[in-house]
């Protein structure tokens, strides 16, 4: 099941569309890695999906609701969101900053329930320290705290790595993992930090200039990303040919001329054989990809 799905979901600013035609889709369950430069039109979606603006065309579903039906309210009241930034107020303790947004959310928790959702975001030891003297990943922390106050299935996280030390992306990283294997609550969550994301997601979402470029699996990454042999030609076409020739069968070319190569093969005897068809190589490189660097190849493809 999907807990959000979008249909041509297009959001157009000035003319301009910030997102294009976005077809996601976000299993329950699931770490979704939302992964795009500055103005890819993460946060446009995640702004979508809250109602915090409208599509101009195109649609969505949340827990299998209409964003065109009246129902899609009562859907949102399952999900909790932190976009562009966590809304704290900095003179207040942790608990009344809870107490703040149970009022705002007509949600009254008890004491007990407020010491242990604190707990659960290890933060039980602040007591009454004021929220302005915490540290930025005890912020973030406390405004996930928040998120949890209305019991969600969905978290949408909008670059909670940023401004974190390692310490507190660690915090953070393990804090999601728990919520997610313990509390079943499925994440969609964007960052910068991809070296993170490779340590806590199950799916990906690549966008790329309001366009959603790929979607796959951790599985699928894994199998897609790992240990290539890189060769810049100068004939795209004689190697092509020529690895047919030897009976290379897992390959990809990229337009802009590099040929990746994913069978194991011996780089020596494969140069080689190489020079003996005259295949010109301008350069050669072997790799164990990151999902940066998948994620800047696949860019570079669609470029």
């Amino acid at each position: 099941m999907y807990l959000i799905e979008t249909t041509d979901l297009t959001k157009i600013y000035s003319k301009k569309a910030a997102v294009d035609h976005v077809n996601m889709h976000i299993p329950e369950g699931s770490i979704y890695g939302f992964v795009g430069e500055n103005g890819s039109g993460k946060t446009t979606i995640m702004r979508l999906l809250t109602g915090l603006a409208e599509p101009s065309s195109g649609s969505f579903t949340l827990y299998g609701v209409s964003n065109k039906s009246r129902g899609i309210y009562k859907a949102r009241k399952k999900m909790a969101a932190i976009v562009e930034s966590t809304s704290l107020v900095p003179t207040m303790t942790a608990k009344d900053n809870m107490k703040y947004q149970e009022a705002y959310l007509g949600i009254k928790l008890t004491e007990e329930k407020r010491d242990e959702l604190l707990k659960l975001v290890h933060l039980d030891q602040v007591g009454k320290k004021k929220v302005k003297d915490f540290s930025l990943g005890m912020r973030q922390r406390l405004g996930i705290a928040l998120c949890l106050i209305n019991h969600p299935d969905l978290m949408l996280l909008d670059e909670p790595m940023n401004g974190l030390d390692p310490q507190g992306i660690a915090d953070l990283r393990d804090l999601l993992i728990e919520l997610n294997r313990d509390e079943h609550i499925t994440v969609l969550i964007s960052s910068h930090i991809l070296s993170e994301l490779e340590k806590i997601a199950s799916h990906y979402g690549f966008i790329s200039h309001g366009k959603i470029v790929e979607e796959l699996t951790v599985e699928e990454l894994q199998e897609r990303s790992k240990k290539s042999l890189t060769l810049k030609v100068e004939d795209v076409k004689s190697i092509e040919e020529v690895l047919k020739a030897l009976k290379v069968k897992e390959y990809k070319i990229s337009p802009n001329g590099d040929v990746k190569i994913f069978d194991s093969v011996d780089i020596g005897d494969f140069v080689t054989k190489l020079a003996a068809k005259k295949v010109k190589i301008l350069s050669i490189r072997s790799s164990d990809e990151s999902v940066e660097d998948y994620y800047l190849s696949l860019i570079k493809e669609v470029e």
